[in-house]
């Protein structure tokens, strides 16, 4: 591993001799994003990962060797190729990084057209006169754990990069306490860009550390079928038919409440929107919204705010058309936890709402 640890200071000892001398930073020349469209799942298949991260490797040594133009747009068209939320719906997040510096869209219901915004803003970074400052791929995947802690079930994490991290070893041991720390399973899947065979091997040692990950060569994802075939290893897998608001129970995962209040917050919106399109395909079946909260404050107050967080979710999916005959409102308050209520992440995982299906 210390031949990437060498390799990589290389570079950057490259990029500061370079600002030492009063050079001027050259603009990169840009590159489309390839022509792809949302994967769509086929008869057996289902979502895979529950929340999925895309990482931009923007740093310096994407500068020196240019290979950022092309990570910039394979980042754009994974987004675009991304599955549609479904009613039970995922999370996912951007984070470019180069130094100290992150341009992020941050962990929360997919949404297509924040996180297509975020990559398209992607540029060097590190704040050296727009050569890139360090390559911590070691941090970023410190910062990953950090947003899933509490989470579980299957998380994604996708790296587009040269491979030429400032600490190899690092970044390995950080990916070893990701997996561990995560309730689940973590699948990290590499795209390797430029022709530094040291950074192809770096990348396949760390996308092995999970036992589940992937790597490639971003060669061999340049034409859209091939490219929606790397999307589909990343997201589907064979499975039982996944749940649908019209049978069942679905946890509507990212539906969010001001504190203490029950005024839905935006990204909620998006995970109701879903919900309400699974609904109008079966208008004829009645069903309940529940509402549930943490054991903090009193029973007779949770029960309360519950029931005002279910009929906020009600009346939102009555706004979208759903047959308010149909559809009911119930709390549980504090009653039924699926979770420890002695952390944050436990009471967080019980403050939801539920649909379930009254066939």
């Amino acid at each position: 591993m210390k031949r990437f640890l060498i390799r990589g200071t290389f570079a950057w000892v490259c990029v500061l001799a370079l600002l030492a001398l009063g050079c001027v930073a050259k603009t990169l020349p840009t590159q489309a994003p390839l022509s792809v469209s949302p994967i769509q799942y086929g008869a057996g298949e289902v979502r895979g990962p529950d929340q999925a991260i895309v990482i931009t490797d923007a740093s310096g040594t994407m500068y020196q060797n240019q290979t950022f133009p092309e990570a910039k747009a394979l980042t754009q068209s994974f987004v675009a190729a991304m599955p549609a939320r479904d009613s039970s719906g995922y999370d996912a997040a951007l984070i470019g990084f180069g130094g100290d510096d992150r341009i992020v869209s941050p962990l929360a219901a997919f949404d297509r057209g924040a996180m297509a915004t975020t990559a398209s803003n992607l540029q060097i970074l590190g704040e050296l006169g727009g050569y890139g400052g360090r390559t911590p791929i070691h941090d970023v995947l410190g910062e990953v754990r950090a947003s899933i802690a509490g989470m579980s079930d299957h998380a994604a994490v996708i790296l587009f990069s040269d491979g030429l991290p400032d600490d190899g070893a690092a970044a390995l041991r950080s990916a070893k306490a990701l997996s561990a720390a995560y309730a689940g399973q973590v699948c990290i899947h590499t795209v390797h860009t430029g022709d530094d065979p040291l950074g192809s091997e770096f990348l396949r040692l760390l996308s092995s550390v999970t036992g589940c990950g992937t790597t490639r060569e971003a060669s061999s994802v340049s034409d859209p079928t091939a490219f929606t075939q790397f999307v589909r290893e990343v997201f589907v897998v064979a499975g039982e038919k996944e749940p649908d608001v019209c049978t069942g129970v679905i946890r509507l995962r990212g539906v969010e409440f001001e504190f203490d209040k029950a005024v839905l917050t935006p990204t909620s919106m998006v995970v109701l929107d879903a919900a309400a399109e699974g609904l109008l395909a079966c208008p004829n079946v009645p069903v309940r919204v529940e509402g549930h909260t943490d054991s903090l404050g009193s029973e007779a107050y949770n029960q309360n705010l519950g029931q005002r967080r279910a009929d906020a979710v009600r009346g939102y999916l009555v706004q979208k058309g759903v047959r308010a005959g149909k559809i009911t409102a119930r709390s549980y308050g504090e009653t039924k936890p699926i979770a420890t209520n002695d952390t944050d992440e436990g009471r967080a995982l019980n403050r939801r709402v539920e649909l379930h299906a009254d066939q």
